[in-house]
């Protein structure tokens, strides 16, 4: 199987596609230059996809940032990424999942998966089932070929994911959570904290069972 992974390097996206690798498919990364703050996200994808020898694309969409600053993940002038409310980015998956259905067709692939998490539900209207659902309705519908969108770890909360990337070796440090930009995760953003906690939760489950 071929398909197309939403690789933004960070934790969730990148323990799917070890995991895709790891179930025998052939897989195509997509990241992308949306004017995110924290673009530094798209150097850990870049090694990451260099270590798997994975074919890796930088779609540069940033001049479309304008339509989405009501983000504070793109708006230059509030660096309030603390809530999650404040970091919802307009249609953002919609957008790239889209695009990279478009790169699916293009390259023969056959599916489209990207890191959906439970965790995020409630925070992010289109990480939910039900936009995974109608998604796909709209893929049925939007080309000759119906490219199927896939979301793995949508039932899954984010320690689950952690459980899953040290089952399979993904090395942790090599992934960017970070909504801030800066050379070191600041450790405080929403994401930060989400990360933090699912993976000493993770680690404390594995203490646990041992």
């Amino acid at each position: 199987m071929t398909c197309v992974l939403i690789l933004s390097g960070g934790l969730d996206s990148t323990t799917l596609l070890y995991k895709l690798i790891d179930e025998g498919n052939e897989v195509i990364a997509l990241s992308f230059d949306y004017g995110q703050k924290a673009s530094k996200e798209l150097d850990f994808a870049s090694l990451t996809c260099k270590k798997l020898n994975v074919p890796h694309h930088i779609c540069d969409i940033s001049e479309i940032v304008a339509l989405l600053n009501s983000s504070n993940l793109v708006n230059p002038d509030n660096d309030d990424v603390f809530e999650p409310q404040d970091t919802v980015v307009p249609s953002r998956n919609t957008i790239l999942l889209e695009l990279a259905t478009a790169l699916a067709i293009t390259t023969g692939s056959d599916e489209v998966y990207y890191g959906a998490i439970k965790g995020d539900v409630g925070d992010y209207p289109d990480t939910t089932p039900e936009f995974l659902k109608q998604i796909n309705e709209l893929n049925k519908v939007n080309n000759y070929e119906y490219i199927p969108v896939k979301a793995p770890f949508i039932e899954k909360e984010k320690y689950e994911v952690v459980l899953e990337a040290l089952k399979l070796g993904v090395p942790l440090d090599k992934t960017w959570s970070c909504y801030v930009g800066g050379d070191e995760p600041c450790g405080e953003c929403y994401s930060c904290q989400s990360r933090i906690k699912a993976i000493e939760k993770a680690e404390k489950i594995l203490k646990e069972g041992n």
